[in-house]
């Protein structure tokens, strides 16, 4: 039985391009990816791991920089393991569609005869499913973005650890609730230190996240999907509103839960 729960980092960043780091995206105990990034398979191949071996990936949102890798990924599946039948998808409410997009510009009937779509599941704001697999329970909620997102709650049933993902989402008191007494809160913060009122593609402050954390209580939070000449501000205002442990990761950094 897995005695730790931990987090692996693929990137940080925002959805720019940032070399030598990728936007925000993980692994759960290096058997779940949490959102693709830009470079997916040579992230995971930079860890020693093999790609193929993942079995599931869950989406936040499918803003571009959360799921450009899907085709990559499909691809270098499709080519080690000769089939998608034992990947599963979950995401909002887009999924199929996005998949059925990346099915089409891979030109799967062309090229892959009688290869079977990877399982998708489209997961609504309130639902929660358990991978039995993986021994994770995952909770969502909708996340207030421009386009239809999720943000997580995840238990590692062997552990009991639990770990919030924000996804990409401007500011709720719902958070807090959501989120209460999670071991680890992973909070973008694109907006910076602070939010200045001008918030058109609905994202969070530092000052945002460590007020999500001080309320729901949290020991630790993780600010992510900020701008890299913005790090120290960031850290700054989010250590005047949270008095719990605070780490911002790069790429291939890996955080212990328990």
């Amino acid at each position: 039985m897995q005695n730790n729960t931990f987090i692996t980092v693929l990137g940080s960043s925002v959805c720019k391009y940032d070399y030598g780091n990728d936007t925000a995206s993980y692994l759960i105990n290096n058997k779940v990816i949490v959102d693709t990034g830009w470079n997916l398979i040579e992230n995971i191949l930079d860890l020693g791991l093999e790609p193929a071996n993942f079995k599931t990936v869950l989406f936040t949102h499918f803003h571009h920089d959360h799921y450009l890798a899907l085709p990559q990924f499909l691809f270098y599946y499709i080519n080690i393991n000769g089939s998608l039948s034992g990947l599963t998808l979950i995401g909002p409410e887009d999924l199929n569609k996005i998949v059925n997009f990346t099915m089409d510009f891979l030109q799967i009937p062309r090229f892959f005869k009688d290869i079977e779509s990877p399982k998708c599941i489209e997961i609504s704001s309130g639902e929660s499913i358990t991978l039995e697999k993986e021994n994770l329970l995952i909770e969502s909620r909708k996340s207030i973005h421009p386009v239809d997102g999720r943000y997580y709650r995840i238990t590692d049933i062997n552990t009991g650890a639990k770990i919030g993902f924000s996804g990409d989402t401007a500011y709720t008191p719902d958070e807090s609730i959501f989120f209460k007494d999670c071991d680890l809160l992973i909070h973008e913060c694109s907006l910076g230190s602070k939010n200045t009122g001008e918030n058109l593609y609905l994202h969070s402050s530092a000052k945002d996240a460590a007020v999500v954390a001080a309320d729901a209580k949290v020991n630790t939070l993780v600010l992510t999907h900020y701008p890299e000449k913005l790090r120290e501000e960031c850290f700054k205002a989010a250590s005047n509103n949270f008095n719990g442990k605070i780490l911002m990761p790069v790429k291939g950094d890996i955080i212990y839960v328990t």
